[in-house]
Parts: structure tokens; C-alpha cells; sequence
């Protein structure tokens, strides 16, 4: 039997105690907040009765920044019916700066649309953030929903009668 003396004791309970303190203060980096980004930035779409679509880039400052730019690439399976894909300016925390254009896709495939954006600070350095579209997804093919089991069709039948007296 093993028997460890009060000392002991005591010194093991601070070591335990200062490994769970350890513990707790190397993981709380984990679980820290990650810092926000400069602006929120949305991209939306909306289908027009006439065929075309309305694409909205949007974003809301939450820093004061003098050089912004927003951008809509536009890949080359859809065309610019009307509106600007791009601009640049400043922007005031809180602030929202939108562009908006008209698309006609030409063609079935799926087309991938980017919206970014990206903010210059003036002590040098720079953020981009990005949202993306996906226009004419590709379809999922249905499963067929199961019926009843049908008995399988046979080529020929086989009869056995029996007669007896």
C-alpha cells in the first residue's frame, strides 16, 4: 500500500491546481473573439419578370476608411444589361454604399458572380472581403419515390394441378 504524507499531499494539490490554471490560460487563446472586419458586405439576387437579374452589392462601414473599393466581376457567361460594377470612394463608419446592376445570363451553365471589396488603410496595408453567387445552380436529379413492390414478370408460367381420387 502506498502512503503519501500531508506534505505531499499539499504539493501535489499545487501542482494540480497550477496545471488547471496553465491550462485555462493557454486555451482561452482558442476561444478568443477573432476582430471584426472593416465593413459587412452582402450580395444579393433577385430574378426580374423579364429575364434579367438584379445584383446588389452592399456594404456598411464599420470603420471610417478613405479608400474603398467595391466590385462586381461578372464572369463571361452572363452580360451587363445595365449599371456600374464598380466604385471607389470614402466611407463613414456606419455608412452604407451599395451598386447595383442588371444581368442577362447567356448561357445555362452556372455562373459564379464575385462581389469584393477592399479596404486601403492610410498607415499602408489592406483588407479584401468577398461574397459570391452562384446564378443557374445545377439541378438535383429526383429520386423516384417507391411504390409498392411489384412481383417480378416472368418469361412463362408453370402449372401444377394435381388430380387426385
Amino acid at each position: 500500500m502506498f502512503v503519501l504524507s500531508e506534505s505531499q499531499i499539499m504539493r501535489w494539490r499545487c501542482l494540480f491546481i497550477v496545471a488547471i490554471v496553465l491550462f485555462l490560460l493557454a486555451g482561452s487563446e482558442a476561444f478568443a473573439t477573432k476582430p471584426r472586419p472593416p465593413l459587412a458586405l452582402s450580395l444579393t439576387n433577385r430574378d426580374l419578370p423579364d429575364g434579367q437579374i438584379e445584383l446588389t452589392l452592399e456594404a456598411t462601414a464599420f470603420v471610417t476608411a478613405e479608400k474603398v473599393e467595391l466590385v462586381i466581376d461578372l464572369p463571361p457567361s452572363v452580360a451587363l444589361v445595365s449599371g456600374e460594377v464598380r466604385w471607389d470612394g470614402t466611407i463613414a463608419v456606419g455608412e452604407k454604399k451599395a451598386i447595383k446592376v442588371f444581368i442577362r445570363t447567356v448561357s445555362t451553365i452556372p455562373a459564379r458572380v464575385i462581389g469584393a471589396a477592399s479596404v486601403y488603410f492610410p498607415q499602408g496595408g489592406s483588407v479584401k472581403q468577398q461574397e459570391t453567387v452562384l446564378l443557374n445552380p445545377p439541378q438535383e436529379k429526383a429520386l423516384p419515390i417507391p411504390g409498392p413492390l411489384k412481383k417480378p414478370r416472368q418469361e412463362h408460367d408453370t402449372i401444377f394441378e394435381f388430380k387426385g381420387k
